[in-house]
């Protein structure tokens, strides 16, 4: 099972489109429990880049 990265900060940026604490899509965040766990494990990934590229100096 693969747990959600929700972090309790939940706020979409309106530059970038993607939640402030985790880097999930609208899209991704809605369809989360509907998906299995290597799509979750994709969507982690695809967070986890997104967080380096917004955040990096």
């Amino acid at each position: 099972m693969i747990e959600s990265p929700c972090i309790g900060v939940c706020s979409i940026n309106k530059e970038h489109q993607f939640c402030e604490g985790c880097f999930r899509s609208e899209d991704e965040i809605s369809e989360w429990i509907t998906l299995s766990d290597d799509q979750k494990k994709e969507i982690n990934q695809l967070a986890t880049q997104r967080q380096i590229n917004l955040i990096s100096f």
